[in-house]
Parts: C-alpha cells; structure tokens; sequence
C-alpha cells in the first residue's frame, strides 16, 4: 500500500467524515472502497454472479436433454 494525498472540498471531507464511522472504518478505507468500487477493482458479489450464471448454464443442458428423451426419433440414437 502506498501513501497518497489528495485534496477534498469542505462538503467531500464532512461527508466523508460522516460516513466513515457509521460504517465503523477509517476515512483512508472508505475512500479505498469508494476507489475499488468504482475502478471495478472490488472482488466482492462475483462469486454470486458466477454461481448464477453456473446455474443458468445448466438449465438448457438439462432441458435439450429432457426434451431429446420425449422425442421418439431422438431417444434411440443417443
């Protein structure tokens, strides 16, 4: 980690001020999560997202092969 200044208007600053204990963290945290958030650098949530798209993955899977074995022409030649 690597120390950086930056300059933050009276309004940004009390905001911040505000918000970072309520969450129950420093203003140097909040600010890293607002820059992770908003570059797309935060990893959180995306194991959801791919056990979603798993389970979405499956369904069509599962469906052409109930709907093959319905099929009379298709059920044999499997």
């Amino acid at each position: 980690m690597r120390r950086t200044n930056i300059y933050l208007s009276a309004v940004e600053q009390a905001a911040l001020d505000a918000g970072a204990p309520a969450e129950g963290s420093t203003r140097s945290e909040v600010l890293r999560g607002l820059v992770d958030r908003e570059l797309n650098l935060d990893d959180s949530g995306w194991e959801e997202v791919d056990a979603a798209l798993a389970d979405l993955a499956d369904e069509p899977a599962l469906r052409s092969r109930q709907l093959s074995a319905d099929d009379a022409d298709l059920a044999g030649s499997a």
